[in-house]
C-alpha cells in the first residue's frame, strides 16, 4: 500500500512539473507576435489610419473612416452618428491625440467576413490643458465592410 502512495505521489509530481514547463512564459518575439495581430489586414490598416489621422489633426481623414451611423461610447458620453461626433468631440480628440504620446501595449484585429473587431490597450502620457496625463486605456472598435471599404461602426473607449 505504501508503494502505491509513493507511486501516485511520484506520478503526480511528474505530471505537475510537465504542465508547469509546458506553459513557460513566451519569449519577447513570441509575446510580441501574439500581442499584435491582424494589423496588416485592410480592417487593421483602417484602424491604424484612423489613429494616425486623429494624432495629426486630419479631420476629413478621421471622418472618412467612420460610418455615418457610428456609435461612440466614452465614459458616460454617447454619440450616435459621425456628424454628432464631428460637432461635439472631434476637435477635442484631435487636440488631445496630438498633445500626448500614446504607446500601444497590445492590439488585435479579427476579421469575420464583412465585420471586424479591433481590441487594443495603450498607455498615454503627456501634458494636456496644463494637466499631466499618465493613464492606460482600452479601445474596442467594430468595423463593417461597406461598398468594399472598411468603416468604423462602433467605438468604445475607456481609461
Amino acid at each position: 500500500m505504501k508503494n502505491n502512495y509513493f507511486l501516485i505521489a511520484l506520478l503526480s509530481t511528474s505530471l505537475l512539473s510537465f504542465c508547469v514547463f509546458a506553459h513557460e512564459p513566451s519569449t519577447g518575439s513570441e509575446l510580441k507576435a501574439t500581442k499584435f495581430s491582424g494589423l496588416q489586414t485592410e480592417a487593421g490598416r483602417t484602424v491604424l489610419s484612423f489613429h494616425e489621422a486623429l494624432a495629426k489633426g486630419q479631420a476629413e481623414s478621421v471622418m472618412s473612416a467612420l460610418s455615418p451611423n457610428v456609435i461612440i461610447l466614452e465614459g458616460a458620453r454617447i454619440e450616435r452618428s459621425a456628424e454628432e461626433y464631428r460637432k461635439h468631440h472631434l476637435q477635442a480628440d484631435m487636440r488631445f491625440s496630438s498633445s500626448v504620446k500614446t504607446a500601444t501595449i497590445e492590439h488585435y484585429v479579427h476579421v469575420y467576413g464583412d465585420t471586424a473587431v479591433s481590441i487594443s490597450r495603450s498607455h498615454t502620457v503627456g501634458l494636456y490643458k496644463d494637466k499631466q496625463i499618465d493613464k492606460q486605456g482600452n479601445e474596442t472598435l467594430v468595423l463593417k465592410r461597406i461598398d468594399g471599404n472598411w468603416m468604423i461602426s462602433h467605438i468604445h473607449w475607456s481609461h
